[in-house]
């Protein structure tokens, strides 16, 4: 290894040393009421919360107001909640298909704590054991700012990225087993909306099978738990996420955790017209560069970025813990270009990329929603990336 590529390297692992190190005592510090070491949490793992009770309301038999009466399931929260929340909430969905509900439904059975911490352990430890040829870039992830969103909040990224890239590093070895795991990350279905784009582009259509027959047996049998009914209520539910309501919701509550095109051009004063524009114009990107890098390319961590990145762009509400899908390949570019050369302003992209799911926070509040814009930089060093590696195949 060359001089510049060790100094690049340490460089590195002080930047995510000091940041980790951070990033643990913050969590400890909200978790064990300490003292204050930065933004305040309102309550701890919010939108673990509402799946919790999602599963409490069908022990109880109450299923039915989850999917349509979100008013009702709002004041179940509160009664259930009164204790943790500071005040009382007016708007919580729960915005996920039944096979995850009916995944969940074990931890219906702990309490809320207990559950929690089974969750949060079993969604990490898989993301682990996925990346254990890797333990160091794994800690690295793990601790990182997009890590402690994903822990505070109690969201399931940590699952994502070890079904993601499970799925993706299998894909030309076992097709069939990488199909099962992308059919899996359909629990939250706008992580998996480039997927189909990518499978079709590199021609596995025996993992685009295995991923729709495992979707398809997660409905059959969410359904047969809950009845078609849960399912027909949860499409009505989607259809309603359009409604002023949940605009109002987004843009009041979730507008500076959000990193998608769509809600920054709302943030800094746009019109819905053309934030819909910019949105879609996003989502032709995403949609052109992963249908090149599945077509033209072999496996690779560049060709997973492409998709990674895209990702987020053909969604209108992805959130900052969100971000965490992207830190194995900031990761694993990271380190091609400390070996070969970066380009001209690379690191700071990937240093941008890092802390962008805490700074996005402080950035969206000032009218400065840069998010997107750091995320596209991404997407065009993954592509850089992309076609060295198609060089260096040559």
């Amino acid at each position: 290894m060359s001089i510049p590529s060790r100094w690049y390297i340490r460089l590195a692992i002080v930047f995510c040393v000091v940041i980790g190190l951070y990033d643990v005592l913050y969590v400890a510090s909200l978790a064990l009421h300490g003292p204050r070491l930065g933004r305040p949490q309102w309550v701890m793992y919010p939108d673990f919360l509402t799946p919790w009770a999602a599963v409490r309301a069908f022990f109880e038999g109450r299923l039915a107001m989850v999917y349509v009466d979100i008013d009702a399931f709002t004041d179940f929260q509160n009664a259930l909640f009164a204790d943790r929340f500071p005040d009382i909430v007016h708007y919580r969905p729960f915005l996920y298909p039944p096979f995850w509900l009916m995944v969940l439904l074990p931890l219906g059975l702990i309490a809320v704590d207990g559950a929690y911490w089974v969750f949060m352990l079993l969604t990490v430890g898989a993301s682990a054991w996925q990346q254990r040829r890797d333990p160091w870039g794994w800690l690295a992830m793990a601790t990182s700012p997009a890590a402690v969103h994903v822990v505070v909040s109690g969201q399931a990224t940590f699952l994502a990225v070890a079904l993601a890239y499970g799925g993706l590093r299998l894909l030309d070895k076992r097709p069939a087993l990488a199909g099962i795991l992308f059919g899996l990350l359909g629990y939250k279905p706008q992580l998996c909306l480039l997927f189909p784009v990518a499978l079709i582009a590199a021609r596995q259509w025996r993992a685009l099978a295995w991923a729709a027959a495992t979707g398809i047996v997660l409905v059959l049998a969410s359904a047969a738990v809950f009845g078609v009914g849960a399912w027909l209520d949860f499409v009505e539910l989607m259809r309603a996420t359009s409604a002023e309501r949940m605009h109002h919701y987004v843009m009041e509550v979730l507008k500076a955790y959000i990193t998608t095109p769509y809600v920054s051009a709302l943030a800094i004063g746009l019109p819905r017209g053309v934030a819909s524009s910019i949105q879609l114009g996003f989502t032709a990107i995403a949609v052109a560069t992963t249908w090149y890098a599945f077509r033209r390319h072999r496996s690779g961590a560049a060709r997973t970025a492409v998709l990674l990145a895209g990702t987020f762009f053909v969604s209108p509400y992805m959130l900052n813990y969100d971000l965490l899908l992207l830190m194995p390949v900031v990761i694993a570019l990271y380190r091609r270009g400390a070996a070969e050369g970066f380009y001209p302003l690379e690191p700071l992209v990937y240093a941008g990329i890092w802390v962008i799911p805490t700074l996005t926070l402080y950035l969206s509040g000032h009218g400065y929603p840069i998010g997107p814009l750091v995320i596209l930089a991404f997407l065009a060093a993954s592509l850089l990336r992309l076609e060295d590696e198609r060089r260096s195949a040559g």
